[in-house]
C-alpha cells in the first residue's frame, strides 16, 4: 500500500473516531450536524484548544483559514463573515480537519503557495501535489464525511429518488449544495461506503478511556 493511500485511510479512520465519539459523548443532532460537538471531540482527540472567529472582510483566496499557536496546542480558525451559514459551517469543519489529520509536513505558512497549486478534481490523488496542497484536498473530503455523514447521504439518496430537490436537502442539512451533490453521487457514495466498511473498529470504544 502506498504512503498516499495509507494517509487517506488514516484520515477516514480519524473521521470514524470523531463520528463514533460524537454520538456516544454528545447530544448528537437532529439532521443538522452540530459543529460545536465536532469541535469538542476534536479538541479532546488532539489535545488542542480550538477558537473560532469571524472576519469582517472578504477574501479572494479562501473562505476560512487556521493559525496555530503554542506549538500546536491552540488553533484559531477564522471564517469570512460574508459567507452564508452553510459555507461558514463547512469551512469551520474543514479547518478543524487540518487540526485533526495534518502531519508535520502538511503545514504551509504561506497560503498563497498552496492556493496556486490547487487544481480541479481529486488533488489528493495527484502524485505531483505538494504535501500541503494534498492536505487541502484531504481536509475537504474529511470535512464532508463529518458534516454530511454517510448515513445522512444514504437517506438523502432516497429523498432525491422521491423527487425532493438537492437544494431543499442542502437547506435542511445546512451543507453547501456542492457537497450534497458530490456526496450523494453513485461513484462517490459507493467509494466512501467501501472505505468505511473496511476501517478497523474505534479504540478505545469509550472516550473516557482515551482520557485515562
Amino acid at each position: 500500500m502506498s504512503d498516499k493511500i495509507q494517509k487517506i485511510i488514516n484520515a477516514f479512520y480519524a473521521a470514524k473516531r470523531v463520528d463514533h465519539y460524537y454520538w456516544m459523548h454528545t447530544d448528537g443532532d437532529f439532521g443538522q450536524v452540530s459543529i460545536e460537538n465536532i469541535q469538542r471531540i476534536i479538541e479532546i482527540l488532539t489535545s488542542t484548544k480550538i477558537e473560532k472567529f469571524e472576519l469582517d472582510h472578504d477574501s479572494r483566496f479562501h473562505r476560512a483559514f487556521v493559525e496555530r499557536f503554542d506549538e500546536g496546542r491552540t488553533s484559531k480558525i477564522y471564517v469570512m463573515a460574508s459567507e452564508n451559514p452553510s459555507w461558514k459551517r463547512f469551512s469551520s469543519v474543514k479547518e478543524m480537519c487540518h487540526v485533526l489529520i495534518d502531519e508535520p509536513g502538511d503545514f504551509q505558512p504561506d497560503p498563497c503557495k498552496t492556493i496556486h497549486e490547487l487544481k480541479d478534481g481529486a488533488i489528493i490523488f495527484d502524485e505531483n501535489a505538494a504535501p500541503e496542497t494534498e492536505s487541502e484536498g484531504l481536509a475537504e473530503i474529511i470535512a464532508m464525511e463529518l458534516i454530511y455523514p454517510l448515513d445522512y447521504r444514504r437517506e438523502d439518496r432516497e429523498k432525491l429518488k422521491e423527487g425532493i430537490s438537492l437544494e431543499d436537502i442542502a437547506r435542511e442539512r445546512v451543507v453547501p449544495a456542492k457537497y450534497v451533490s458530490l456526496g450523494t453521487s453513485d461513484t462517490w457514495f459507493k467509494s466512501c461506503l467501501s472505505i468505511w466498511q473496511n476501517l478497523k473498529s474505534v479504540e478505545p470504544e469509550n472516550l473516557d478511556d482515551y482520557l485515562k
